[in-house]
């Protein structure tokens, strides 16, 4: 009789440990998936771009204030309202960098509110024609500018801090942006500049 209670409680034992132990791995495996998400990738690639940006000590970001524009494209420089996979990445970009320099606490200017920077129906543009008179305008002692020209599954990004009084380039990062952090990568591609979506 007590053998069979022995077995019986061993049983219950080994049973209680699978369901642990198979609670554990999906655990895991919705982790996994958590932190595989486009937004997830697109963040921590984010972030990395603005470390190399931020990096250089010729950026005084805690005593000077900084403006950032939207990114464009980088043979126009402006934004395109195209049906493609990157047509907003300008707009996620400037608004990423925006956020992850407020968080850091960098003194950041609202550029809708500064006289420097154009105001377009779709983005808004530095203006760095003039930069004399920029430099009598601005709001902001540094402006972030970017540009993404389309590659092979994705953008190449170029960014730089100019300081508008000097205009010298007191800080730069690029960073290549999957089509995948967007679309998923199996039901988007581009054919001659045309977007193709898959069932």
């Amino acid at each position: 009789m007590k053998l069979s209670y022995l077995l019986l409680a061993l049983g219950v034992i080994n049973l209680s440990a699978c369901q642990v132990f198979d609670l554990a791995e999906s655990e895991v495996e919705s982790i996994e998936q958590l932190f595989g998400q486009p937004s997830s990738k697109f963040d921590i690639k984010l972030s990395r771009l603005v470390d190399e940006l931020t990096a250089s000590k010729k950026y005084d970001h805690k005593s000077k204030s900084t403006l950032i524009t939207t990114f464009v494209w980088s043979d126009t420089l402006t934004y395109k309202n195209i049906d493609h996979p990157l047509q907003f990445l300008g707009h996620q970009l400037s608004a990423g960098v925006k956020t992850e320099l407020v968080q850091r606490e960098f003194k950041v200017v609202e550029h809708k509110a500064a006289s420097s920077v154009a105001i377009a129906k779709n983005a808004s543009y530095f203006l760095s024609r003039d930069i004399k008179e920029l430099a009598n305008k601005s709001e902001a002692e540094y402006v972030i500018a970017g540009t993404y020209t389309e590659m092979e599954g994705g953008a190449m990004v170029n960014v730089e801090i100019v300081d508008v009084r000097t205009s010298m380039i007191v800080g730069a990062a690029r960073d290549f942006f999957p089509n995948s952090l967007f679309w998923p990568a199996n039901k988007v591609t581009t054919r001659n500049g045309k977007l193709h979506r898959g069932n």
